[in-house]
């Protein structure tokens, strides 16, 4: 049994035994930190390299890697980690930051298919659509397509895998937790404050809430786009605390949102993680220092640290191994009320 297939079995019982952001420069990044597992299963990756393969090593890699952008403390941690990740292992990183544009995101895109240097092309998509033409585009130069954080609708045959977190699965978790801390409240009224619209973690996440938070009767009374940011997220929450009070819970689908919202709670006079019950996604620092601070109750994890499993995935796709469609990421739910959280956020990544 060679190292994937090993990884996959792995991979497969652990999944059973848990349930779990003009064009800007181009920037020759340096590399970055830990090897992690892939896995192998059913679609055959294109060689971009076949002088290499089957032996090709990290230092054969040249991979351009879009970011989305830099809306907060969990993009910032995912890009250090495809940096630092690169540098030790020994693979030259072009990197593109796509300043939460699509159009610059798929201009650089293009721009990685032109670049004769590149073998592999990461992508943490702002959008689920419109990647069709640069994936054919991709396809036809012989590129390697791997999809991190975030995955797009459809074009399953032109991209290698997806490495990144269940959204939806997020989303469910946040409901059920929302319905422990609404237990026995005589209103339900939650507001959901959303990522950027077309963003599949927003759709998804959104989606799996409701699956769950709608079972215990919660209704989610508001919802709005604050696009991952604390500034955004504080003034939709004060417009709406303009219109009313009547709110038991916030669900905000990241941290900063969430963080935006516990500002204008304070201002309005209402105490947060108290008066209303506040749950957001990623587990940053800055959840953390939240929670130990009393003003959110919960976090559902969504980890950042992607670039040793993207990379190892790339170089098994170079040397022409087979890759499942999706490779997931662990992640935990955190808690306000757990004894040990100052020792688990001492000992956080990020």
């Amino acid at each position: 049994m060679n190292r994937f297939k090993l990884v996959v079995f792995l991979v497969a019982i652990s999944m059973i035994l848990a349930a779990c952001g003009p064009a800007a420069t181009e920037a020759p990044a340096a590399p970055a930190a830990t090897e992690a597992p892939a896995t192998e299963a059913p679609t055959e990756a294109p060689v971009a390299d076949e002088g290499c393969a089957p032996n090709c090593e990290y230092a054969d890699l040249v991979v351009g890697f879009l970011q989305t952008g830099s809306e907060g403390g969990w993009r910032a941690a995912n890009t250090a980690s495809f940096k630092e990740t690169a540098e030790q292992l020994g693979l030259t990183l072009k990197f593109y930051d796509s300043q939460n544009d699509l159009a610059k995101q798929v201009a650089g895109f293009q721009q990685f298919i032109e670049d004769d240097e590149v073998n592999v092309i990461v992508m943490s998509p702002l959008e689920v659509t419109g990647w069709d033409q640069v994936l054919e585009d991709a396809q036809a130069a012989g590129k390697i397509v791997i999809l991190s954080d975030r995955r797009i609708d459809g074009n399953e045959d032109k991209y290698v895998t997806f490495i990144g977190a269940d959204f939806v699965e997020e989303g469910r978790k946040a409901g059920t937790e929302m319905c422990k801390l609404l237990e026995g409240s005589e209103s339900k009224n939650v507001w959901e404050l959303q990522g950027n619209v077309g963003a599949a973690p927003a759709i998804d996440r959104g989606t799996g809430f409701r699956e769950t938070a709608e079972e215990c009767g919660i209704v989610v009374t508001k919802t709005q786009t604050a696009n991952w940011s604390v500034s955004e997220g504080k003034q939709v929450t004060e417009a709406w605390l303009k219109e009313t009070k009547d709110v038991q819970g916030i669900f905000g689908q990241n941290d900063e949102m969430a963080f935006g919202a516990i500002e204008a709670l304070k201002e309005a006079g209402l105490v947060p993680a108290e008066d209303v019950k506040i749950i957001s996604v990623d587990a940053t620092a800055g959840a953390f220092q939240a929670m130990l601070d009393g003003t959110l109750n919960v976090t559902v994890e969504c980890n950042p640290l992607l670039a040793p499993q993207v990379y190892e995935a790339a170089l098994a796709a170079m040397n022409g191994e087979t890759l499942p469609k999706w490779i997931p990421s662990e992640e935990s739910v955190f808690f306000m009320d757990d004894p040990n959280l100052q020792a688990v956020a001492d000992g956080r990544k990020y």
